[in-house]
């Protein structure tokens, strides 16, 4: 926190110079989910080929154009999903409904869900079983406002097929069953950890039972997902005044592209543009996720348990906040994805060499 009480990240994301390097972690995917998202599908129905996948692969690991800094006047996040945006817009007067339409998609950091989603998911895994009624929307509400104080913005999406009690974001309508299925592929998403962790896996093991025991604790609690339908939150995050990407068109997503070099994101449509001028035309698209955007937001909400949970300790709720992030991040992936998107990751060089095997 500066002077004025407003939080700063602790980096400088636009002006260091960073060296980095794209590695495939697992060339089959992770090897475990049950969503619709599926390249074997797409392959096996001649929408997309192995050669498309092939090329694809090659642009993300070799062509550094793809990847670029996130906007200066895009302070906010938004979330992977790889599907283009048909409008964007924000509330600028409640009371009229009267909006604001933008037509320039900016490039923004990317998490699945949005930042209010991943930051809420991380205040629960440190605040532990509910009490006192707490739900799903009072703790994104909660931490929008403290989200606010710090002067950090958020973004979300939803789609133009969105109806009902829908948000159009996967990550979002399907949160009580990304709770569940962190759970039933346990075993699995500990495996991924054990190699995003590196060398401090043993150090957050601790860390990563808590969000566990969390999970297993709130998993059935109807009172705490009372409210967690998709357009409970769409319409707070809307009212909220927060970016929303309308998205359009099926889901395509061949690949997950982990990016954890602070300051910059995978470029989704500049890929698009690379696969066509490879003479790609089955648009395989990328799951994006920000790695140095989750970290940022583990800080924050370490700081805001610290003010608000009596006896605290920052550092050990940084931990759970970043092992939640992990965590749910792999539930959201099993819950929308079949698992068999190769995963490719762009962080520093010199970093400990290995690979997922699905």
């Amino acid at each position: 926190m500066n002077e004025q009480g407003v939080y700063e990240m602790p980096y400088d994301t636009l002006e260091r110079e960073q060296t980095h390097e794209v590695v495939c972690l697992a060339e089959n995917g992770l090897g475990f989910g049950e969503g619709k998202i599926s390249v074997a599908k797409r392959i096996e129905n001649s929408e997309l080929s192995h050669d498309d996948l092939r090329i694809g692969n090659e642009i993300i690991s070799n062509d550094p154009e793809v990847f670029s800094k996130t906007d200066i006047d895009a302070n906010d996040d938004g979330c992977g999903d790889g599907r283009q945006a048909a409008r964007i817009f924000r509330i600028v007067d409640t009371k009229t409904g009267e909006m604001e339409e933008f037509n320039k998609s900016r490039r923004r950091a990317k998490l699945f869900g949005g930042g209010l989603v991943v930051a809420s998911s991380m205040w629960r895994a440190i605040s532990g079983p509910v009490r006192r009624n707490e739900t799903v929307l009072g703790d994104r509400q909660f931490i929008a406002g403290k989200l606010s104080d710090m002067n950090i913005e958020y973004g979300a999406h939803t789609d133009t097929d969105a109806e009902g009690d829908m948000s159009g974001c996967g990550a979002i309508d399907h949160h009580p069953k990304t709770t569940k299925n962190a759970l039933k592929y346990r075993t699995q998403i500990e495996g991924v950890l054990r190699v995003l962790y590196g060398e401090s896996y043993a150090e957050n093991v601790t860390a990563i039972e808590s969000v566990f025991a969390t999970y297993q604790a709130i998993e059935d609690d109807k009172m705490y997902y009372s409210n967690a339908d998709g357009k409970s939150t769409m319409d707070f995050i809307k009212n909220d005044g927060a970016v929303i990407k309308e998205l359009s068109a099926d889901h395509l997503e061949a690949y997950v592209v982990l990016n954890d070099i602070e300051g910059t994101t995978f470029d989704q449509r500049k890929f698009d543009v690379k696969l066509k001028d490879a003479g790609v035309e089955s648009e395989p698209q990328a799951f994006v996720i920000d790695i140095w955007r989750g970290r940022m937001y583990a800080d924050a909400i370490a700081q805001i348990a610290v003010e608000n949970i009596p006896g605290i300790d920052f550092e050990e709720a940084r931990k759970i906040a970043y092992a939640d992030f992990l965590i749910r991040t792999l539930g959201v992936s099993s819950t929308l994805t079949a698992g068999d998107q190769p995963v490719l990751a762009r962080m520093r060089e010199n970093h400990a060499d290995f690979a997922l095997t699905a």
